[in-house]
């Protein structure tokens, strides 16, 4: 996830004496896909609030017939967690919370295996016109030689913020990143690479132990169609939505179960105006009652607004516009999906919110 969110950041350059698009053609003429490797890798997130970075350590094998094996973590070896992709299951194994999570399903599966020059190619496309792209010659990074590039966004509200990348020149990895997005910089650095080790099979096996309990992650997050009744006695109290009248009405109530970390049922309740979709809106207990509290925006795009005298805060980027606050112990987020609807307009929607009537 990380490797995806990091690569691919080129577009236009400044430099007319060493355009990136230049560096681009050259490398992916002349790379080829890395085949079975192991690398290690640090990874520092600092969230400007004058903490300790959080360091995660990792360690990947990956064979030459596709195999994966991750190990991630904590600086202190607390929260491990070890995945492992043996090209029949993955399998997410948390030793600590004495959990694992197995699938075999072929899109699950895919998750991991695209190559970091596929990664490229198809991230080139989202970004090409949010960025200004510099090129800052080449260094060494974990013994290897690499192209460093820097993609400084245009926008304050682009997705991804500034980024700095170090390339492999042979085969097309991120050996070095540092990504900035709001509040939130993180610096990934590769501190060992070795290319075609000699791996044992057994690498790419695990025994659970028998006190592990296993999830299906086919079955996890199910969703499904309910009535309103049957939302709140999902939600364990009963909660506001805005009534359907002037046009306004709910074409659909569904629940979704979330496993794993979250573990809570999420309500959502889709709006339409006069038969168009218009916004949806998702209610679910909140971890914590920060009710009145202010919320600081963390990421591009983001900013603390009031909602029915609430603390929330308000997302626009691009075409995605959505809004979150917390109200008697359960958060409301709401996705707007009519490009006419205003944050105005909404407010004053959310102002006649009325409890679920239960039957």
């Amino acid at each position: 996830m990380i490797g995806l969110m990091m690569v691919g950041l080129f577009g236009c350059s400044s430099n007319p004496d060493f355009l990136p698009e230049q560096v681009l053609q050259h490398a992916l003429d002349r790379s080829h896909e890395p085949s079975a490797h192991y690398v290690e890798v640090e990874m520092k997130t600092t969230d400007g609030t004058g903490k300790e970075p959080e360091l995660i350590l990792m360690k990947e094998w990956v064979s030459k017939d596709g195999k994966r094996r991750t190990e991630a973590e904590a600086q202190d070896g607390s929260a491990k967690t070890v995945t492992i992709h043996d090209g029949a299951r993955l399998i997410i194994y948390q030793p600590e919370l004495k959990q694992a999570m197995v699938s075999d399903d072929p899109e699950l599966l895919q998750i991991g295996q695209t190559s970091p020059k596929k990664q490229v190619e198809q991230l080139l496309q989202m970004i090409q016109q949010t960025h200004e792209i510099s090129a800052r010659g080449e260094e060494e990074i974990a013994d290897r030689t690499t192209y460093r590039v820097m993609a400084k966004a245009k926008d304050s509200t682009t997705l991804l913020g500034d980024q700095e990348l170090w390339i492999d020149k042979e085969n097309w990895m991120v050996l070095k990143s540092v990504s900035t997005s709001g509040n939130i910089r993180t610096e990934t650095t590769y501190t060992k690479v070795e290319l075609n080790p000699d791996i044992p099979a057994d690498t790419f096996a695990l025994e659970l132990p028998e006190d592990v309990e296993i999830q299906d992650l086919n079955e996890m997050n199910s969703t499904r169609e309910i009535t309103m009744e049957e939302a709140v006695e999902s939600i364990g109290k009963t909660f506001l939505h805005i009534p359907e009248k002037d046009g306004l009405a709910i074409s659909r109530i569904e629940l979704t179960e979330l496993q794993g970390v979250l573990k809570r049922n999420e309500v959502n309740l889709d709006y339409r105006k006069d038969g168009v979709p218009y916004f949806t809106m998702s209610v679910f207990p909140s971890q914590e009652d920060s009710e009145g509290e202010e919320q600081s925006a963390a990421l591009p795009g983001e900013k603390p607004v009031k909602i029915r005298g609430q603390a929330g805060v308000w997302m626009e980027m691009n075409d995605f516009r959505s809004l979150v606050w917390q109200e008697q112990r359960l958060s409301y987020s709401v996705l707007f999906i009519d490009p006419n609807l205003s944050l105005d307009e909404f407010k004053a929607l959310a102002d006649t919110m009325i409890p679920v009537q239960r039957g």
